[in-house]
């Protein structure tokens, strides 16, 4: 993979973050004064981002067989360290019965919560209610909404 060969000769592999964050930030400001080409380049961004996750799933199984023969499962690589550590545990408290009994009530409680939110979602000004287990009066607001602009790129 001759591409792969040139980005092993780039300044990048030897560099630390502090340096990578250096060369992003002079590169931004080049940006900022002389103008480029933002698009086509955050394009290329997302391409490498996306060669680079997949190539970091391929060479795990690897990278793991290998760490194997050091110390600690560990060991530093192009100023970077590299271990084996356990991630995504998880545990099953199923068969406890004090632990099932409350998810079940959290559970029952999520839903009566799901439905409020999705009930104050539809309304669009203060609406009053009444509850028909107890009578008693709800007030319902149309929740506040807040978002921020992001940048979806999809390769194609």
């Amino acid at each position: 993979m001759n591409e792969l060969s040139t980005l092993k000769k780039s300044t990048i592999v030897s560099a630390d973050k502090r340096e990578m964050t250096n060369i992003v930030s002079q590169y931004l400001e080049d940006m900022a004064y002389n103008g480029g080409e933002p698009l086509k380049d955050l394009a290329l961004c997302r391409k490498y981002i996306f060669l680079l996750e997949e190539l970091e799933k391929g060479l795990k199984d690897f990278a793991i067989k290998e760490l194997e023969t050091y110390d600690r499962n560990e060991t530093d690589v192009l100023g970077t360290t590299v271990k084996a550590v356990d991630a995504g545990v998880k545990y099953d408290f199923s068969e406890t019965k004090a632990w099932t009994e409350q998810k079940a009530r959290v559970d029952a409680e999520s839903k009566k919560l799901k439905e409020i939110e999705t009930f104050a979602k539809s309304v669009k000004s203060k609406t009053t209610t009444v509850n028909q287990e107890t009578g008693e009066m709800l007030e319902y607001y149309p929740p506040v909404k807040t978002s921020s602009t992001s940048i979806r790129v999809t390769l194609s």
